[in-house]
């Protein structure tokens, strides 16, 4: 939509449509009101026109209204729309397939360009982590660390967060998706931040877990040393052709392995592996695919079957001390004689 000439006295000077179109990398950029005359004089005999399934029925409804383009659509078209079937000889069809899995496709394999914007990102992510841990001192508000990050990311001259920022201190970094970021810092804590910027509107995605007070206790090193050596395999597996239900495995394997080490469950591996016992302590996946979303979009799903040179997966593996899966696993009879109760009720305040 055209922005009228008073815009400028707010809002500064508004980039050109070929500027615009040189930015985003388009062969050409128009308004949607001069759409109907660009598609007679370019294209006057086109007969399908292709766009994206919006979110928002005002969006199409606008490009129904274009006199030039058919409105006797598809009956999900116009629910979507919510139109009623117009009784106009049609001219001219959507369709909102192929742009979408086309896109879908097209994102999950990224250029040079792409990565490289995804590594500037991660750079100034990892800096703006950094101060955080720096910043960190108990009686502090997770909010507070929030911030810290925030400042960091836009002092590297990352100005838009990728996501919301996740700081959870003691057992509320056992809290997956945890965005209250209220409660105080404890002096024990361990503090959990999952937090990334964005640059050029590719996103980071760095999850990382301190002491709040700047040392491990031997408890919390063997679990941070756990995880670590969990990512650190995983990532050794991962190359193109590798598939990822194999680095998955493999690395629940090595899961089950240290915990068994470490006193924390107790049985065979083929018992513990067929209870899933693997699963209390690390509930999501491994990773995502990562780009212009934090769960970027792709033709094959939230991870791929094989990977493929190009692909930008997160390799994010957790262990943690939820009450609802412990308590779950230690009043079920098949699982309560892999789990030793006195342990892991010892590592709940953990997170």
């Amino acid at each position: 939509m055209q922005a009228p000439d008073d815009a400028a006295v707010w809002s500064g000077g508004l980039p050109s449509l070929d500027q615009i179109a040189e930015e985003a990398g388009a062969d050409i950029c128009i308004y949607a009101g001069d759409l109907p005359n660009y598609l007679q004089q370019c294209h006057p005999n086109v007969d399908t026109l292709h766009i994206l399934d919006y979110d928002h029925p005002d969006q199409q409804q606008q490009l129904l209204d274009i006199p030039h383009i058919c409105q006797h659509q598809p009956q999900q078209v116009q629910q979507l729309a919510g139109l009623q079937a117009a009784q106009t000889v049609t001219k001219c069809s959507f369709n909102t397939a192929f742009l979408n899995n086309t896109l879908n496709r097209c994102r999950s394999l990224k250029t040079a360009a792409e990565v490289a914007c995804l590594l500037e990102a991660s750079k100034g992510s990892a800096e703006a982590h950094k101060a955080i841990w720096r910043a960190c001192k108990p009686g502090m508000k997770e909010y507070h660390l929030e911030a810290a990050f925030g400042h960091a990311a836009g002092q590297h001259g990352l100005r838009h967060l990728g996501y919301p920022c996740i700081v959870g201190a003691g057992r509320n970094a056992a809290v997956l998706h945890y965005e209250r970021n209220s409660a105080t810092v404890g002096p024990n804590d361990l503090v959990l931040v999952d937090a990334g910027a964005e640059y050029c509107c590719y996103t980071a995605d760095i999850t990382r877990t301190f002491p709040a007070n700047g040392t491990f206790t031997p408890q919390h090193r063997d679990i941070y040393d756990l995880v670590l050596s969990l990512q650190e395999h995983a990532l050794n597996l991962i190359k193109p052709g590798a598939t990822w239900s194999d680095i998955q495995h493999s690395t629940r394997q090595l899961l089950l392995d240290h915990l068994q080490q470490l006193g924390l469950v107790q049985g065979s591996m083929e018992t513990l592996a067929e209870l899933q016992v693997d699963k209390i302590f690390m509930p999501h996946g491994l990773g995502h695919f990562l780009g212009l979303d934090v769960h970027d979009v792709s033709d094959v799903g939230p991870v791929p079957q094989q990977l493929q040179e190009g692909q930008c997966i997160t390799v994010e593996p957790g262990v943690y001390f939820m009450p609802l899966l412990l308590d779950r696993a230690l009043s079920d009879p098949k699982k309560v004689c892999t789990c030793l109760p006195l342990f892991c009720s010892t590592c709940i305040m953990y997170g």
